[in-house]
């Protein structure tokens, strides 16, 4: 199934309606945040978040049969933003992540380039017709 597609999106919100009730209900998480397959836990203690990873590794695997990317489960101080859904996301602001500023910028000079090409032939296809 495509990953843009509307149906996978619905599906990855029925599927993971499991985990969400087993953190929310089961854990006891306050501060969970979930969109499609990203997901969020904020906490003071550190040695909480080790375990509720292990949890929560283990039931995905278990119950849903799935795993935690190894290199996406990780922890950090809030000070330094949480990189979530293409955002970094601070205490009192947000800013859009590096990579997607970058390729926004990649996008928008090939679609400018790629514009304006389409406009010099029309202009040739004007002075042809006349």
């Amino acid at each position: 199934m495509p990953i843009g597609n509307l149906t996978s999106q619905l599906f990855a919100n029925i599927y993971l309606n499991e985990l969400d009730h087993f953190v929310k209900d089961y854990l006891q998480v306050k501060c969970y945040v979930r969109y499609m397959d990203d997901f969020v836990i904020l906490d003071t203690d550190k040695t909480k978040l080790f375990k509720l990873r292990d949890l929560i590794r283990e039931f995905l695997n278990e119950k849903l049969n799935l795993k935690l990317h190894p290199k996406k489960s990780e922890y950090f101080p809030i000070k330094k933003g949480i990189d979530f859904l293409g955002y970094t996301v601070f205490w009192n602001y947000i800013t859009l992540r590096k990579s997607t500023v970058k390729r926004f910028k990649k996008r928008l000079k090939k679609d400018w380039r790629k514009t304006k090409d389409e406009e010099k032939l029309e202009i040739l296809d004007k002075s042809f017709i006349s």
